[in-house]
């Protein structure tokens, strides 16, 4: 009887596992993800598992409760001790079932694990035995009869049983392969091929050829081939060719696979041609031929497809080679994305893309944070996919992981593979995305580097950017490879690309199934071109400056891809801003570069190019304490205006591009060491370069030079009779500009001129008026200039035009801050108007004329609703209001305040029936410009050159009329004008519009500043 209360147990056990088994199994499998870092593929592989040991268990469960029922109605009266034996017979045959199925599910789930997963499996294993805390894990886990409370067993590790022993691998071949030849390497037995190209090697290869039957997976379709020293990394791509398998079939999607981490890793260069599966390697290690599985969607964008439909629209917004251009008052990053969140609105079915290079060049929170600020930059624009560009690499590759691994973008890199110790590289070879009913497929590729002396790397072999990134440069191959393996699987096939409008249209002009290629890379110009295949490229614009807006309509009856329109936006055009990016990018200038827009130094001059070179060679000087210093003149990329200067101006002017990736930059700043007669030399070997030489060197001295660093570290290039020597980093150039800057602030010196800043003396150049006289109410409240009316004919007609009153009196919106008299002006006529007599000495680079170059005015002025969409006349700088005026507000809706020159034309947009207060900042001259704020914010600057003479001031000037009538009635609460251009921060102190514009004439302010800067 005992047996048979035995056999009752066991069979319970069994019903318990059916009900128990597959909810106790996903449980303890969530629970292994998490332990293991289980990837989606071994999930599912266990899910599958799971369910055929759930079929198993089920049907057994059938046959236990058949035997129960016998068992419970057997009359005990007439049971036989045989009947007993063969009752506890059939229960053990069921669990002797069951505890196998068990062990097998587990062995299954053991091989689905890489070799540091499973030892990691065996540890957790170990240690839930010893403390007896064994979770439900799936398929059991521990045999059978432990599993269950009721039989009060201790749980035992089940060991996976040995493989059984292989066949013997044939013995490997052995080739001898000499470095800087091309060499064709054919296996003996016909499997297979290896050319090493030309630069493949920089020393004599012994090469081992093997194959081995060890590395079996579903996918796997040949024999592994271990290409030997496993570890053996190649300088130039070279191509490896596998026999096609003789069980393959025709339309069988074979690819080359390298087997790495326990698992195959299929190439993206492969192609089968005939017969043989040919790819491009830049390593040697174990490879074979395997059925590529079918793309797998990553995300879905828009609405679900609708089944109804005979077409759909698909539209890209594409940008690219940002270079960190955000934290400006342009705010080209939130207008960017308010772009894409306006056209969402109309088109749901829209991909927002990025062509690479994010990084340098840009913004300087990006210097101060070692690149953090541009990755978390960039990831604030929420792209659905980009690609990494060549100055990705700049930070090394710290930066790099964390520039993959973006919450929203899809991340390519198809010919990037990094081979790091750090986990979490998230770029991707390819990606398929769900666009309503298309499925759209991207790959992405990577241009070259770029050396110390600003040149690409062209030239085989070209080196990789990092030591633990491997890169392959045969972008056609990849690219074939990309049609052969998924144009079928998609229905748009999209080249993703950082190589430059040339080379994507020859790849496209070669492959006419990639439908579309969103380059970057070419910083000459917007480009949309149409192939003879008929397929697109586009290369929009850079520095964030524009994007490209591609409409597509695709008919899915046909499966046809059509243009439907190409249009360029100027960034500046965007009305309105996105507030979550304008925030996010706010806050990350606030956390790394808290002063980036604080005014360090001031110019006297807008410079030309060679002017900042001159100015870094003196604050090098300065910065490093050198004996002399010499400057490549072409590495400045950019000027500035007269006036304020911050840290982004010196950012700027030269910017930082990290060559070769992950040293500094090539315009920084190295000291070598060198003698007087040496020096000397270089002077006479570069006579044009700008140079800046310490007082008193002696002669027979060992000198210390600061040159930038592709002069620094390839001496004989640049200096024939110099040989090299070594070169130690400094410090990058808008570094020494700042020192230079903070050090002649606290001079009280303009940075380029010795000038006294003013603030540091009593402002006698400053006039306010606030027409609160009532019998002369164009008497200033202080200050040399005056004001008049313009009557060159005589009479009163201007001073009839005009009259004064409050608000109230005059039926317009109040000032802010209390009550106010204001001027109401007329539509002045030609011999009508104000007259401005400067009273103030001629400046700047028209001085030698009599005229004022450098000057301020800034004034509170509203528009009613009748003057809006009308040109209206600000200043006129000929006296006699001889020709066309100098200054408007254009003839728009809200139109903005400025002129049209070759670099820009009006700012801002001026409500009518809206107080405004609107300050213009003159540097006339070669390089002169104008700045315009409105409210104290510095809304938009002339380009250095747009500003020249024609702007300058005479003695006289005349405002708000015009030669030809251009003119409208208004109303001034205040006017300011200064002989000398107000630096950013005064402004910006002047604010919004209020019942007194009241500048800072104090010396306190400058004093407090100059404290600063000397450290004080």
């Amino acid at each position: 009887m005992q047996r048979i209360a035995i056999a009752m147990l066991f069979i319970v056990g069994i019903l318990v596992a059916s009900t128990r088994s597959y909810a106790s199994a996903i449980e303890g499998l969530n629970t292994l993800k998490a332990e293991l870092q289980l990837s989606a593929d071994q999930m599912a592989s266990a899910q599958l598992l799971i369910d055929d040991y759930e079929q198993q268990v089920a049907a057994l469960t059938g046959d236990g409760q058949v035997l129960r029922d016998q068992m419970n109605r057997m009359d005990l009266g007439t049971l036989v001790d045989s009947d007993a034996v063969e009752f506890g017979n059939q229960t053990a045959a069921s669990t002797a079932a069951h505890t196998s199925w068990v062990i097998e599910a587990q062995l299954g789930f053991y091989r689905l694990l890489d070799s540091s997963q499973q030892q990691q499996y065996t540890a957790l294993r170990r240690r839930w035995a010893d403390e007896g805390s064994a979770p439900d894990l799936p398929l059991g886990n521990w045999p059978v009869l432990c599993t269950y409370e009721f039989l009060h067993c201790e749980p035992g590790v089940i060991a996976p049983p040995p493989d059984p022993e292989p066949e013997p691998d044939p013995a490997p071949e052995s080739f001898t392969v000499s470095a800087g030849v091309e060499q064709d390497i054919a296996f003996a037995d016909g499997s297979g091929s290896l050319t090493f190209s030309e630069h493949a090697l920089t020393d004599t290869l012994d090469l081992e050829i093997g194959q081995s039957s060890q590395y079996s997976a579903e996918e796997l379709r040949s024999v592994a081939f271990l290409l030997g020293p496993l570890t053996q990394d190649l300088h130039s791509p070279s191509a490896l060719s596998l026999a096609v398998p003789a069980s393959a079939g025709p339309n069988d999607r074979l690819v080359v696979a390298r087997f790495e981490d326990g698992r195959w890793r299929p190439l993206l260069s492969s192609v089968r041609e005939n017969d043989r599966v040919v790819a491009s390697i830049t390593e040697l290690g174990i490879y074979g031929v395997i059925a590529l599985p079918a793309p797998v969607v990553a995300r879905q964008v828009g609405p679900a497809c609708d089944a109804g439909s005979q077409e759909q629209d698909l539209r890209f917004l594409h940008v690219a080679d940002l270079h960190a251009r955000y934290g400006s008052e342009e705010q080209l990053y939130p207008r960017l994305k308010q772009y894409h969140r306006d056209v969402l609105l109309e088109s749901p079915y829209t991909l927002f893309t990025n062509g690479g290079d994010d990084f340098e060049k840009g913004s300087v929170a990006e210097q101060l944070s070692a690149g953090a600020a541009t990755v978390e930059a960039t990831q604030a624009l929420g792209f659905d996919v980009r690609v990494i560009g060549n100055h990705e690499f700049a930070w090394g590759s710290d930066q790099l992981l964390a520039h993959s691994q973006d919450p929203v973008a899809q991340v390519l890199s198809s010919n990037t593979l990094y081979r790091g110790d750090q986990v979490g590289y998230a770029g991707r070879d390819f990606v398929v995305l769900q666009v309503g009913c298309l499925k759209v497929g991207f790959f992405g590729m990577t241009s070259v580097p770029w050396n110390e002396l600003d040149e690409q790397e062209k030239h085989d072999p070209i080196p990789n950017f990092l030591p633990d990134v491997e890169m392959n440069w045969h972008w056609e191959q990849i690219a074939k490879g990309a049609v052969y393996q998924y144009a079928d699987q998609v229905d748009v096939l999209v080249m993703l690309s950082h190589l430059g409008v040339g080379k994507d249209t020859r790849i496209l002009e070669a492959n006419a199934d990639i439908d579309v290629a969103l380059g970057g890379h070419t910083h000459g110009g917007i480009e949309n071109i149409v192939t003879a295949n008929g397929n697109l490229v586009v290369q929009p614009d850079f520095y964030g400056d524009g994007l490209t807006d591609i409409r597509l309509r695709y008919s899915l009856a046909s499966k046809t891809l059509s243009i439907d329109n190409v249009a360029n936006i100027d960034t500046k055009d965007i009305d309105g801003v996105d507030e979550e990016v304008a925030a996010a990018i706010d806050d990350i200038m606030a956390r790394y570069a808290p002063e980036a827009d604080v005014e360090i130094a001031i110019a006297e001059t807008s410079p030309t190019e060679a002017e900042v070179a001159s100015l870094a060679a003196r604050a090098a000087l300065y910065h490093h304490n050198a004996d002399a210093v010499m400057v490549l003149p072409d590495t400045v990329t950019g000027e500035w205006s007269a006036g304020t200067l911050t840290q982004e101006h010196f950012m700027r002017a030269i910017t930082v591009e990290r060559q070769p990736a992950d040293t500094p930059g090539f315009t920084g700043f190295y000291a070598i060491t060198v003698t007087m007669a040496e020096l000397e030399a270089m002077l006479a070997a570069q006579p044009d370069w700008p140079s800046a030489l310490k007082e008193g060197v002696v002669e027979g001295e060992a000198l210390t030079l600061v040159l930038q660093k592709g002069p620094a570290l390839n001496l004989p290039l640049f200096f024939p009779t110099i040989a090299d020597r070594e070169a130690h980093f400094l410090s990058e150039a808008w570094e020494s500009l700042e020192a230079y800057g903070r050090y002649r602030t606290a001079q009280c010196q303009h940075i380029d001129t010795d000038t006294r800043l003013f603030g540091c003396d009593p402002d006698t150049l400053t006039t306010v008026w606030q027409f609160n006289d009532g019998a002369m109410p164009l008497t200033p409240d202080y200050g040399p200039s005056r004001l008049a009316y313009y009557s060159p004919n005589g009479g009163n007609g201007s001073e009839n035009d005009t009259a004064f009153g409050t608000t109230d009196e005059l039926g317009i919106p109040a000032i802010p801050g209390g009550t106010a008299t204001v001027m109401a002006f007329g539509d002045y006529s030609p011999d009508e108007g104000l007259e401005l007599i400067t009273n103030v000495p001629a400046n700047g680079d028209y001085a030698a004329l009599g005229k004022l170059s450098d000057y301020t005015l800034v004034f509170d002025i509203l528009w009613p609703q009748e003057s809006d969409f009308a040109w209206r006349g600000v200043l006129q700088t000929s006296p006699t209001n001889a020709n066309d005026g100098d200054i408007f507000f254009r003839n728009r809706a809200a139109g903005g305040v400025g002129i049209s020159t070759s670099g820009s034309s009006y700012y801002g947009a001026f409500e009518p029936d809206v107080w405004h207060r609107v300050a213009l900042v003159f540097t006339a001259g070669e390089q002169g410009s104008f700045k315009v704020f409105h409210n104290g914010v510095l809304i938009g600057t002339k380009r250095a050159g747009d500003i020249t003479e024609r702007w300058a001031l005479s003695p006289t000037a005349l405002l708000l009329t015009d030669n030809s009538y251009e003119t409208q009635i208004g109303y001034l609460n205040a006017l300011l004008f200064s002989g000398r251009a107000f630096r950013d921060s005064e402004i910006e102190a002047l604010g919004g519009v209020s019942t007194l514009l009241a500048p800072d004439t104090n010396t306190t302010t400058a004093t407090t500043r100059v404290q600063q800067h000397s450290g004080q």
